[in-house]
């Protein structure tokens, strides 16, 4: 592959070793540097696409150097890699422009394929040009939402809400299928928003302990706990005069769920082990898969949460509700992949077309990426994607099988996605929260709950 990435760490080994799995997956321009201080002039003297920086090193601080760079190169998508496992810090890097934070030693999976999703959304604004000259991206809405592909009346709806929203405080409640783009929707609205020059955090609930849920959302103050030498901020606190997005919303324990209210509700919170209020300016996006409203009637959800949460509504539809959109995505997606990949594929085959808009994709855009980048790796350059690459019904009687299978719960569905995917992978958990885009923690609790189910 021809994307060349910059590893700055200080320690040498650890450099050689990753040099060399990138090199065996395929990165042949891999540059290695072990001073900070060289990099703005590695930078200025040569392309590079991607960067993977360590933050404890005795020349210079990382997020030093991220604040430096960041400015100046801000179309270069920078992973922090580093054996400190703080949350402080951790927001901090996001803050200052990381895409990514991950604890060394990483998951090689992991770390792949957080290069191969950085690498790929670093071409979005030249391969935005490229489709809009072909006519792949519509004019309405093309400057403010460039980076969402869609032609689909369905989806200009939700564009039209997300203008209407965008600029006010009110909470907002995103709902839609696993897969559909609810974290990059949340983020377009903060962009969109008078608060986009603050920081935006994003939050996934349902990896939180509910023993450390006020610690982790509120902060702690020094001492309350053994190991807390200093007073730490939470999330909502490292967001403070911006945006947080709580994904996964529908997880959060009804014990738990007072306690995110009240917060909402008066704009302050308490920090673990302190009785002093902290006032916050602060605007809450929330996301669910889930149908809250019918969790309210059983009595998992708390109905003055949810009806404050609901204040902005957005249904983010599914990918097959979307019409044309799967081969526009498809036609993007390729082009990403050619050029992830070093490869040549030029499109789709009208019978891969076909086998695309019938296809019903319960794991939504997610699984489309999957399906287009296997693809693309596995087919010969200069011929169109056959519907060979592409899932298909082998019969009627399995197209209605599908058919049938679209019309159940959110839940139900992504309990039958997570059930396909284990079994595709052989039930390898990492593996397969890797593909599901969860955390591992997170998996293993809802293969629980199916489990008890």
């Amino acid at each position: 592959m021809k994307e060349s990435i910059l590893l700055v760490d200080d320690e040498l080994s650890y450099l050689e070793l990753l040099k060399s799995i990138l090199q065996q997956e395929g990165y042949t321009n891999v540059i290695t540097e072990s001073n900070p201080l060289n990099v703005p002039a590695i930078l200025k003297n040569q392309k590079i696409d991607l960067i993977l920086l360590d933050i404890y090193m005795p020349q210079m601080n990382g997020l030093q150097l991220l604040e430096q760079i960041t400015p100046e190169y801000p179309n270069i998508p920078v992973i922090i890699v580093t054996a400190v496992d703080d949350k402080e810090i951790a927001l901090e890097a996001i803050k200052f422009g990381a895409y990514e934070f991950i604890i060394k030693p990483p998951d090689t999976d992991r770390l792949l394929l957080t290069i191969r999703r950085a690498i790929g959304y670093k071409l979005l604004e030249k391969e935005r040009d490229v489709l809009r000259s072909e006519g792949l991206i519509p004019k309405t809405h093309e400057n403010k939402f460039a980076n969402i592909i869609s032609d689909s009346e369905t989806m200009h709806r939700v564009f039209n809400l997300v203008e209407i929203f965008a600029p006010t405080n009110e909470t907002i409640l995103i709902v839609g299928e696993t897969g559909t783009g609810k974290d990059l929707l949340a983020k377009k609205i903060h962009e969109l928003s008078p608060r986009k020059s603050n920081p935006y955090v994003a939050v996934n609930l349902a990896s939180i302990s509910p023993a450390f849920f006020e610690s982790e959302l509120f902060g702690n103050v020094k001492g309350s706990f053994s190991d807390i030498a200093d007073d730490k901020p939470g999330y909502f606190e490292a967001a403070n005069g911006g945006t947080v997005f709580l994904d996964e919303i529908g997880e959060l324990p009804k014990e738990l769920q007072g306690k995110l209210l009240r917060a909402i509700q008066y704009n302050e919170i308490f920090k673990s082990g302190s009785s002093n209020p902290i006032k916050l300016d602060v605007r809450i996006i929330a996301a669910t898969n889930r149908d809250l409203a019918a969790s309210v009637n059983k009595g998992n959800f708390r109905a003055d949460l949810y009806y404050r949460l609901n204040r902005g509504h957005i249904s983010l539809p599914p990918l097959r509700k979307r019409g044309n959109d799967v081969v526009l995505l498809s036609n993007y997606l390729i082009k990403i992949a050619n050029t992830t990949y070093n490869k040549n594929i030029l499109g789709l085959t009208r019978e891969a077309i076909a086998q695309l808009r019938n296809y019903p994709f319960p794991g939504n855009v997610r699984e489309l990426e999957n399906i287009i980048f296997n693809s693309v790796v596995q087919s010969e350059d200069n011929q169109r994607l056959s519907a060979v690459e592409i899932p298909r019904a082998n019969d009627s009687r399995e197209i209605e099988l599908q058919k049938s299978e679209v019309l159940i719960s959110f839940e139900e569905a992504e309990k039958k996605h997570i059930i396909n995917v284990m079994g595709a992978l052989n039930n390898n958990v990492r593996k397969a929260a890797t593909v599901l885009g969860v955390s591992e923690r997170t998996l293993q609790r809802k293969l629980k709950k199916i489990r008890e189910d």
